[in-house]
């Protein structure tokens, strides 16, 4: 596999994919491009795969679209609080996120509906989907003609002890945060089911969005 480097080694790139041929004079009508992370709803979140997600999108000036597939209608919560944990870490001013769940199991037509030119998809690596279980990125480049990046296995390095520090009292305060608002949004489930509550709930995840996004501009 071919190794693409941006400033440490962050994502591999398929042989089998290819950029736009066509560079033009530098300007890029409609919207901005982005970096489609496909997310399994089963992955976990991991501080080393979401710096690269940032990494990625910061050097090829992309913004950030996760997306994830699911049947589980019970599944969802907790995959919608996955990815406005992992949007709200990754967001800078020069990269901005966003996150988007949709119902089934093929991710190819998803990214179809989705794509645009000037967009790139990226896979976890080994991500199997289908009966066949074959890899995503095997079906994406026979089923589509478009770039796909392969994030990579992380192989931790050794760090230093204030890094460490910094990381844990990073983790400690984030989980902090989602814990409160799970808290929060535990009791507003329990008040009656009406327009006021629905957009209690709304207002509560966009508050949760921000301040775990402010907790985490103090640390990059």
């Amino acid at each position: 596999m071919q190794k693409f480097d941006v400033t440490s080694p962050a994502f591999a790139l398929s042989p089998a994919s290819h950029s736009d041929p066509s560079t033009g004079s530098g300007q890029r009508p409609g919207p901005a491009p982005r970096l489609i992370v496909l997310f399994p709803a089963s992955e976990s979140i991991s501080p080393e795969l979401e710096h690269r997600i940032w990494e990625i999108a910061r050097s090829l000036h992309l913004n950030v679209l996760l997306l994830s597939v699911t049947n589980d209608f019970d599944e969802e919560s907790q995959l919608r609080r996955k990815l406005i944990t992992m949007a709200a870490i990754i967001k800078d001013p020069n990269v901005s996120t966003d996150i988007l769940i949709e119902h089934g199991t093929d991710w190819v037509r998803q990214v179809k509906k989705l794509w645009r030119k000037g967009d790139i998809v990226a896979c976890y690596a080994n991500q199997k989907v289908g009966i066949m279980r074959r890899t995503l990125d095997q079906i994406l480049h026979s089923s589509l003609n478009m770039p796909v990046y392969i994030l990579a296995d992380v192989h931790p390095i050794k760090k230093s002890k204030s890094i460490l520090l910094s990381q844990f009292f990073f983790w400690l305060g984030s989980l902090a945060i989602v814990g409160g608002f799970f808290w929060v949004e535990a009791k507003l489930v329990q008040l009656p089911q009406d327009w006021a509550h629905s957009a209690l709930i709304y207002v509560c995840v966009l508050v949760e969005f921000a301040v775990i996004s402010f907790w985490s501009s103090l640390f990059k």
